[in-house]
């Protein structure tokens, strides 16, 4: 739970300082590469730090103003109302985060090589 909520405060401010959205991407892709622990912690790191994050960025946005541009994107998608247009932003976040995290760790595994056998 520590590391989900370091990836998602550095996720936070990776967005708040650089304008760019594939911070979802990096973050958890490192972390899989250098602290996970399995191929699920990973994953699951990276699917809860994206997914809470953009959740509530979108719910945020849409408290704050932003309800005319969310009625008017699931109008256009035919998702009927706004609240499903932020829940399929924060599941593409947190997919999106949630495969990088895991390439991270498969990415160390694949350069980590297969453990020795000790002699018994």
């Amino acid at each position: 739970m520590i590391a989900t909520l370091v990836c998602l405060l550095a996720l936070l401010a990776l967005q708040v300082v650089a304008p760019y959205w594939w911070w979802i991407m990096i973050v958890p892709f490192a972390y899989g590469a250098a602290a996970a622990t399995s191929g699920w912690r990973a994953i699951r790191t990276g699917l809860l730090a994206a997914g809470l994050l953009w959740l509530g960025a979108g719910t945020y946005f849409y408290l704050t103003g932003s309800d005319l541009i969310a009625a008017r994107m699931a109008r256009m998608f035919g998702l009927g109302r706004p609240w499903t247009v932020i829940a399929a932003t924060a599941l593409v976040a947190a997919l999106s985060a949630g495969l990088a995290g895991y390439a991270g760790y498969a990415v160390r595994a694949l350069f980590k090589g297969p453990a020795k056998k000790e002699p018994s």
